[in-house]
């Protein structure tokens, strides 16, 4: 049993690594060191304020940076706190007010006369101006403030209240101790809970979730995620994962089916899946495990009273067959199944009883309602669930249902006889029966309300009215229908099994099987509100969630929506234009790709390739080349269908680029067939012979494949070259899997089904969207500023050499380490090969002011994933590597230039060189980049490809500096062949040792 509190061991987390970012709150990052001081300034100014230990303090904050400081400050003065939603309804809030202390902790223009006093938390520490200013980890670093007055606190003591549904009159508040959130900390089974861990905090902040989300992370050293949107959506997802680092997700078990059946994709790139609340899907699961065998998914089982979970499982597919087991007791958990008071035997069902350090102290305010839900049974106390389970001989336990009529919906547990207790309240309502319709998971879908009216006057419409004033939106009734008389069975009770077939009709009536007819927008939006409603009569003008949409459906509607208008569709939007009307008005309003034609706009990357093509009759430095080695029995014939299908697949492989009037490009004539050659004494000096041809731009020759025979049985060269135009390195994942499906297919004499569709020109017509959206010509007056006087980095040249390639394989462990290292710096892999970069060019040129260039993915949104194209972007990163704290200063620099990269690089060369001619050139000779795509396998039924690693790479600059994380890490240098080879050699030497050096650094 833990004796500590939770502030305690935060602090001392503070102390061993306070620089480490804690928190991300969109462009601020506020270390362990700040977020330490301003609770310390909250705490004091809670004592003073008169907040006594012991306390429960509201806190009406919205979810933020300043929320978690609130949070910590209020522990700190020995209290606990309880987070409260100031839309809740105001009878509820009235009635925790008196269970609360007296002061309330509130944001600015919250208005709420239902605490005798409020206070509005005001923490300096964290209130930056600019993430890119001087202050380079996004907080202001204040003279540290007065230590609030000491309390003693240990693990008992109450350190936060939540809340359930608030059903059955008052909401029942739940006081939670420091220890039962400190168990789940420490040695965590079921979550990589370390100094790499970055979480998003995506539960309410009323939720037991939010404690493992927020304590979890920041106890063991991690960095907490702030959302600016709630709920999480899979596109936001997407976007935590690719500019923030994330990498453990928590979602209820909806909100898992939900991004499970919407956008499976938007996991990519995490660690681990936590996921519980409700029944766990098989049919999901087997989806998620099927798309990302990497991924951890652990199911999770935990009521309120026993603190987020109870039991974890990690699910494999060895649990699909059948309902998937909840699992073993998390450390400082007991879990019994009981009859009465006598345990079960396993396989015997009887119900779910929990002890542990993890046990709630009891309801507030509520001391008989805690004497009959925890109970001392044989010396033992334990909380009475009302779930029923069993377990195995093995000890693996299993959820079996409710023993009462309690549900649990929309994440919340939601008493039904407590839903009728209320509406019998209602003047004019003679009888009430709330109906729960089920899923064939077995979870709760929906609640269908049915009444009797006593007297004229009250209808559906004023009941509804009703029961939206005394019950929070989650717990509402679905639908609300009055019946002159309620069914009966023979023996004149009532007929449970009619209503629940009257209430799964009324919830299933009419649901669409198919978009409505229709090509304008509006018709295109009621097609999804139609489709997730599950109705065809949607009313265009009346607000979604007014005609039964919930919140869960909110996320899954935008979701839809964002991927039928390719762009980004926050659900904060929704509540601005509810209806079909006005969510259409606004998407109409908002820039719209441009539709495929014949002329398809090119973004700034693709118009600078085509600038250097024209400039060039032979720009070998833009070919993109992979190659493999073929054994086996490999059908020539099938492999050139395949690339005569991929080229289909792909419109920007067939389209042709000129200059000529607007710089567009147009769909292309020349197809791309298959040459295969005869290898002769070298076969492979023959593939690259043939593949390094000029390509034709303006004759829509784009790429093309080449099979070398060679003189060996069932031996085959194979390779393909596509002009960086149309390619880019996430591009080669793509042509490489799509060649193998094909080449599947045609193998069995069929036309490729391919698992997913393939991005069209669509999404440059996005790209160019955003970037009419953003304010680029402040981003242009900041290039010019930031990169004024910027001086040439001196590399030792040669007169005419020969492109170089240098691979230098890591060490095993060394990328985890260099991960953890940049867990704990709060900044990622890029930054640490930046600073690495700049120490050596520091050492090896003397060099102690230059530029590097980024280069950076436009691949923002679902359909992008799919697009074989170039949609990079570049950005110049100003390196001092004799800054005093050079991680750090990298840092800063590195999230300003990612936060004005909207303007095209050309335009930023411009801006620097505005007279052109020979001067216009980029401002680094040196690009770095951290290649993290998939690896471009080619698995062919029968034949074995190998990849051919090429002798040479010619880069877009003097010197590529690369860190490639997938498959065998490893640090490449490629040399242009203008700077001498033997400092590339010791350039790339000193690299890799200064990243070992940062990575032990930061282990210390």
């Amino acid at each position: 049993m833990s004796t500590e509190a939770i502030h305690e061991i935060f602090r001392r987390r503070a102390a061993a690594r306070p620089d480490a970012i804690a928190v991300v709150d969109g462009t601020r990052r506020v270390t362990y060191r700040a977020l330490d001081r301003a609770s310390d300034a909250i705490a004091a100014e809670l004592a003073h304020r008169a907040v006594q230990p012991g306390h429960i303090v509201p806190v009406l904050l919205p979810p933020g940076r300043l929320l978690v400081a609130t949070l910590l400050g209020v522990l700190k003065r020995g209290a606990a706190y309880a987070v409260i939603d100031p839309g809740w309804p105001r009878q509820r809030l009235r009635a925790i007010a008196a269970l609360c202390g007296p002061t309330a902790l509130v944001a600015p223009g919250v208005e709420t006369d239902v605490f005798p006093r409020t206070w509005t938390p005001v923490a300096d520490d964290l209130a930056a101006d600019d993430p890119a200013d001087d202050d380079p980890a996004g907080v202001t670093a204040t003279v540290a403030p007065p230590a609030p007055p000491p309390v003693p606190v240990g693990g008992a003591d109450p350190a936060m209240v939540f809340f359930t549904s608030g059903t059955s009159g008052p909401p029942k508040a739940v006081l939670t101790p420091h220890r039962a959130v400190l168990r789940l900390t420490r040695d965590c089974p079921f979550a990589p809970l370390d100094p790499a861990t970055v979480m998003p905090q995506a539960a309410p902040a009323p939720w037991d979730a939010f404690a493992l989300e927020l304590w979890g992370v920041l106890l063991t050293g991690g960095t907490s995620v702030q959302l600016g949107e709630r709920p999480l959506t899979p596109g936001a997802l997407r976007r935590l994962i690719a500019a923030e680092g994330a990498n453990v997700l928590f979602l209820t078990t909806s909100l898992f089916h939900l991004f499970t059946d919407e956008d499976i994709d938007s996991f990519r790139g995490l660690r681990c899946v936590m996921t519980g609340g409700e029944v766990l899907s098989p049919a999901h699961a087997a989806r998620f495990l099927a798309a990302h065998p990497d991924i951890r998914l652990v199911n999770g089982y935990g009521p309120v009273e026993s603190t987020v979970f109870a039991l974890t499982h990690d699910v494999s597919h060895a649990d699909l067959g059948h309902d998937i087991p909840v699992g073993r007791p998390v450390p400082g958990t007991t879990v019994h199944v009981l009859a009465g008071d006598t345990p079960c035997a396993p396989g015997e069902t009887g119900e779910l009883c929990l002890g542990g350090d993890g046990l709630a102290l009891g309801y507030v305010g509520e001391p008989e309602l805690t004497a009959r839900s925890f109970v001392t049974v044989r010396g033992e106390r334990l909380y009475r669930t009302g779930d029923r389970g069993r377990f195995s001989e093995s000890g693996v336990f299993r959820f079996a249902g409710r023993t009462d009529r309690q549900v649990k919906i929309r994440g919340h547990r939601v008493e039904l006889s407590a839903l009728e207790h209320i509406a019998h309240g209602v003047a004019g309502v003679a009888r009430a029966e709330v109906v729960p319709v089920h899923e064939e998971t077995g979870n709760c879908r929906a609640l269908v309300l049915y009444f009797r009216a006593a007297r004229p006057g009250i209808g559906e419409r004023e009941l509804a009215a009703a029961l939206r004033e005394a019950l929070p939106s989650y717990a509402r009734p679905d639908l609300i229908r009055e019946l002159n008389a309620f069914p009966l069975t023979d023996n004149g009770k009532l007929d449970g099994a009619r209503l629940r077939a009257w209430a799964r009709a009324e919830i299933t009536r009419g649901s669409p099987s198919a978009a409505p007819a229709g090509d304008s927008t509006a018709d295109r939006v009621a097609a999804v509100f139609a489709a997730v409603l599950g109705r065809w009569d949607v009313d265009p003008d009346v607000p979604f969630l007014a005609q039964g949409g919930t919140s869960l459906d909110a996320v899954r509607l935008c979701t839809r929506l964002g991927a039928a208008h390719q762009r980004v569709i926050p659900v904060s939007q929704l509540s601005r234009t509810p209806s079909v009307t006005a969510l259409a008005a606004w998407l109409e309003d908002r820039p719209a790709p441009p539709a495929v034609s014949d002329q398809v706009p090119l973004t700034p990357a693709q118009l600078s390739f085509l600038l250097a093509h024209e400039d060039s009759d032979n720009d070998v430095q833009n070919h993109c080349l992979l190659a493999w080695r073929i054994s086996g029995a490999l059908r020539p014939e099938a492999l050139a269908a395949a690339v005569a299908d991929v080229h289909h697949r792909h419109p920007y492989l067939g389209l042709r680029y000129d200059l000529d009037g607007e710089p567009v490009a147009s769909p292309g004539t020349a197809g791309t067939t298959l040459e295969i050659v005869a290898g002769g004494e070298d076969p492979r000096a023959t593939l690259e012979r043939r593949l390094g041809r000029p390509l034709a731009l303006r004759d829509g020759r784009v790429w093309r494949a080449v099979l070398v025979e060679t003189d060996r049985a069932q031996q085959w060269l194979f390779g393909v070259n596509v002009h960086h135009i149309a390619f880019d390195g996430w591009s080669e994942h793509l042509v490489t899997s799509d060649l193998a499906a094909a080449y599947t297919a045609r193998l069995a004499g069929a036309a490729p089904a391919f698992p997913t569709e393939a991005g069209g020109t669509s999404a440059v017509g996005e790209l160019l969207a955003g970037l009419q959206a953003a304010d680029l010509p402040a981003q242009r007056a900041y290039w010019s500023a930031t990169l004024a006087d910027l001086p040439d980095l001196d590399l030792p040249t040669v007169p005419s050499g020969r492109p170089a390639l240098r691979q230098l394989p890591l060490r095993a462990g060394e990328l985890s380490a260099l991960d953890r290292a940049a867990a704990a710096a709060g900044t990622g892999r890029l930054t640490l090969l930046l600073t690495a970069l700049g120490a050596a060019l520091r050492e090896l040129t003397g060099g102690d002011d230059f530029g590097v260039g980024v280069p950076v993915s436009l691949r923002g949104t679902t359909a992008s994933t799919g697009v074989i194209s170039c949609l990079i972007n570049t950005v110049c990163v100003r390196l001092r590597p004799d800054s005093p704290d050079p991680v750090r200063e990298t840092a800063s620099a590195v999230r300003a230039a990612l936060a004005h990269s909207d303007l095209p690089f050309p335009e930023v060369v411009r801006a620097l060189r505005p007279r052109g001619g020979a001067a216009r050139r980029p401002p680094y000779r040196v690009l770095a980049a951290v290649q993290d795509a998939p690896s471009p396998r080619l698995p062919l039924p029968g034949a074995v490809a190998e990849p051919l690693r090429p002798d040479t790479v010619v880069p877009p600059a003097d010197l590529a500096v690369e860190l490639v994380t997938a498959d065998e890490p490893l640090l490449r240098m490629s040399s242009a062949g203008t700077v001498d080879p033997r400092f590339t050699d010791r350039l790339a030497g000193e690299v890799r040792t200064l990243l070992r050096r940062l990575a032990e650094q930061f282990a210390a």
